[in-house]
């Protein structure tokens, strides 16, 4: 099976794989407009990759009246919602650990009697002290349940707005990639791994999070792979995937060549839209959509 490597975007741009994916406070993208910018974009590709197939044009009209859903996020949001409202899951509850209360029967009993030469206020008086001690370390070990339960409900509250946060700018960065049919190889991906997964991929690959997703959505078979690892070994192969995955303007080739000659004329104009270049390289480099976008209107003129 050939690998999907391809997502169609939204500019002329070309970014490294380390900063593959957009700011995710740069740009907003409305994915529901009729064919808006669908003659424009990004492919996301593996790095000397170029061959992949494109989509085709009217599949990409359609799914780009879609907008994406966010899912994960809402979940996310919705868990830690509830946890802040006292709806604990299991994970977060603590039972406290009790010791073995007294049995008087243990006191009154033939054998127990003996214990007390057969006098019953002594061994009452023995049962009492004996259950007195039990309710304060049953009420010491009902403090340390409260105490624990606590402290993993503030635990999972605080990383619980991480991932949403790295949610957020997950679903941020993939909207401004305007990327037709986003949500339907997330979703495929999704059901494919548990939903720590998912999370997971948000929080670690802040910028790729986006790219990764669609490209395991894309190639299941390559996700299934990754299940199949242990967690370390998943990383690093994650990690090595990331670093590969980049994007290209639709419809252009990703070089490896080096940078065509600087202009040696002494034209000023030739000068400055060289300086742009470089500039606009750099910001490109750096995942800087809305400075690339200001210095390319400032390069068409002065053409």
């Amino acid at each position: 099976m050939e690998p999907t490597t391809e997502i169609q975007a939204t500019e002329d741009l070309t970014l490294s794989g380390d900063h593959a994916a957009a700011s995710a406070d740069s740009l907003v993208v409305d994915n529901a407009n009729d064919n808006a910018g669908q003659e424009e974009g990004f492919e996301i590709v593996l790095k000397y990759d170029e061959t992949a197939p494109k989509q085709d044009p009217a599949k990409n009209a359609e799914f780009a009246r879609r907008r994406i859903e966010r899912k994960r996020q809402r979940e996310l949001e919705q868990q830690m919602e509830a946890v802040k409202c006292g709806e604990l899951p299991e994970s977060l509850r603590v039972n406290p650990d009790l010791p073995p209360q007294p049995d008087i029967n243990a006191y009154l009993s033939e054998e127990g009697l003996a214990k007390y030469d057969y006098d019953n206020s002594r061994a009452l008086a023995a049962f009492n002290a004996a259950n007195t001690e039990w309710l304060m370390k049953a009420q010491d070990a009902r403090s340390n349940a409260v105490a624990e339960q606590g402290r993993k409900t503030q635990e999972f509250t605080q990383k619980s707005a991480q991932y949403v946060e790295a949610a957020r700018k997950h679903y941020d960065a993939a909207e401004k990639l305007n990327i037709p049919d986003y949500q339907e190889k997330e979703d495929a991906f999704m059901q494919l791994v548990p939903p720590a997964v998912g999370a997971d991929i948000m929080r670690l690959f802040p910028e790729k999070s986006a790219a990764l997703m669609y490209h395991l959505g894309a190639n299941p078979e390559k996700a299934r792979q990754l299940l199949a690892m242990d967690g370390q070994s998943a990383l690093i192969e994650l990690t090595r995937l990331s670093e590969r995955l980049t994007l290209k303007p639709r419809g252009k080739q990703i070089s490896s060549a080096p940078p065509a000659d600087q202009p040696i004329t002494g034209d000023v104009s030739a000068a400055n839209k060289d300086a742009i270049r470089k500039q606009m390289d750099a910001a490109a480099s750096k995942g800087d959509v809305e400075t690339y976008r200001k210095l390319k209107a400032k390069l068409k003129g002065i053409r």
